[in-house]
């Protein structure tokens, strides 16, 4: 029978960030991770082959190994932004720490194994190779690293009908099925819709053979506010941006036109109203060539994919049988309800500062192993649900400068939260005396008191169907 301080559901990156930092902060526990995939590494396991990270290499993964070079590319659609590695990269990169975690002696990593709940002598886990079931002896809690787990285009079912005779593949069988003299549909509004495009453009795909089919328009934060280290200064810009136009902001609208204008946020057209926000980013290359596509259909969802038409929410457009359709239509950052993180023997991962889920991961190890009261650890670590939409950003904005305030209260937290390598304002003091650097801290030392009174009561306009 296998014993363990931490059983550990889930060794994707939030299980190994977490995993990783508690064996740094409490020398003496042991812990087990368990997932259903193969190895560790979690939905990376199952991306698609053209897949990047969509932030900086040098503030991604576990706290205790780098990854990546910390390079400022100079080349390509990245130039002059950090790097962003490669899925195939970020594979190789978990496998790594995964090997540094099990070589302490203290982590034991079950790939294809599950969780089955409660048995008789602890958690039932269910070896999925044999079938075998065992119980673990969980002598401390148990961590959730799955609550929030994506839905990833490998893996989800498409909520469309597909008639006999229509072509549709997933994204990730997207440079296997290409063809030249095809014409291309791409299904989706969000990051995987956006590289489906980019990767056809990069491929000598002229426009005029790609059709892009977004329900919703989205808005993308401008990936230079989201760079660390030697461009931390962008980074601080940015948020005091964010800071500056919500407390200037009369609505929810008005707040985006501001954020908008600075050049904060962006969006492909600029003529469409855009309501759909999940916090990812573009550069200005990446902007450019998406405006190249000028065939997008704005009906609505999609209801099915017919061999002559697509039959949409609000209407329907043409199709044929040279027409192949690229699944991008996974939901991605899971909308669970926040729960508490700490409490009856259980630990549930969840985001806390926004954009920084290894982070937030990592920050959860911390508390758990140097506070002794769940109710103190949940206080500074209060659950801030993934953004979907536009009446998302005032409350997660809010909720992530709450939380920090309190942590720059706590030394010892305050100070691991300074060192670490996933903290995206790591390198700040180090570029404090700068003067544009001196002018972000400045406009948001002056909006954050008022801004976060504000985004409180933007928050509360929101309708009951917004959440």
């Amino acid at each position: 029978m296998i014993s363990t301080d931490y059983l550990v559901i889930g060794s994707g990156a939030s299980g190994l960030a977490f995993a990783d930092a508690l064996v740094a902060e409490a020398p003496d526990v042991e812990l087990t991770l368990i997932d259903r995939r193969p190895g560790p590494g979690g939905h990376w396991l199952d991306a698609y082959p053209f897949v990047r990270l969509h932030t900086p290499s040098a503030y991604y993964g576990v706290n205790s190994l780098p990854l990546g070079e910390d390079r400022i590319d100079a080349s390509g659609e990245n130039a002059g932004l950090y790097e962003r590695a490669t899925g195939a990269e970020v594979r190789d990169y978990f496998a790594e720490a995964a090997s540094r975690l099990t070589r302490t002696g203290r982590v034991r990593i079950l790939s294809e194994h599950e969780h089955l709940g409660p048995g008789d002598d602890g958690e039932r886990v269910r070896d999925l190779r044999s079938g075998a079931l065992e119980d673990v002896e969980v002598r401390g809690k148990l961590v959730d690293a799955r609550y929030l787990e994506a839905s990833i285009p490998a893996t989800h079912e498409p909520s469309f009908d597909l008639a006999p005779g229509a072509r549709l593949v997933a994204v990730n069988e997207l440079p296997v099925a290409a063809r030249s003299g095809l014409r291309y549909t791409v299904l989706g509004s969000g990051k995987t819709a956006v590289d489906a495009c980019t990767w056809l453009l990069d491929n000598d795909v002229d426009p005029d053979r790609i059709r892009w089919v977004r329900p919703r328009d989205h808005w993308f934060h401008h990936r230079r506010h989201f760079q660390p280290l030697d461009l931390v200064g962008d980074n601080m810009d940015g948020i005091s941006l964010d800071a500056q136009a919500a407390a200037e902001a009369t609505d929810i609208e008005d707040l985006f036109e501001r954020l908008e204008a600075a050049g904060r946020l962006v969006r492909i057209d600029p003529s469409a109203r855009a309501t759909m926000y999940r916090s990812t980013m573009l550069s200005p290359s990446e902007l450019d060539a998406l405006r190249r596509i000028d065939d997008v259909v704005r009906l609505g969802r999609l209801r099915q994919i017919e061999v002559d038409r697509l039959v949409l929410e609000h209407g329907e457009t043409d199709t044929g049988p040279d027409v192949l359709h690229v699944d991008c239509t996974a939901h991605g950052l899971s909308n669970a309800p926040p729960i508490p993180v700490f409490g009856d023997g259980r630990i549930v991962l969840q985001s806390i500062r926004q954009n920084s889920p290894t982070f937030n991961a990592a920050l959860i190890a911390f508390v758990e192993a140097h506070r002794d009261e769940d109710a103190d650890r949940n206080r500074l670590c209060p659950p801030n649900p993934y953004p979907s939409s536009i009446e998302d950003w005032p409350g997660m904005s809010r909720r992530t400068w709450r939380v920090e305030e309190r942590w720059l209260r706590e030394p010892d937290l305050s100070g691991w939260v300074a060192a670490s390598r996933l903290n995206l304002l790591r390198g700040l003091p180090d570029h404090a005396a700068e003067p544009p650097v001196k002018a972000a801290v400045e406009r948001f030392l002056t909006h954050v008191g008022p801004a976060t009174e504000r985004l409180r009561e933007l928050d509360q306009q929101r309708s009951p169907e917004q959440g």
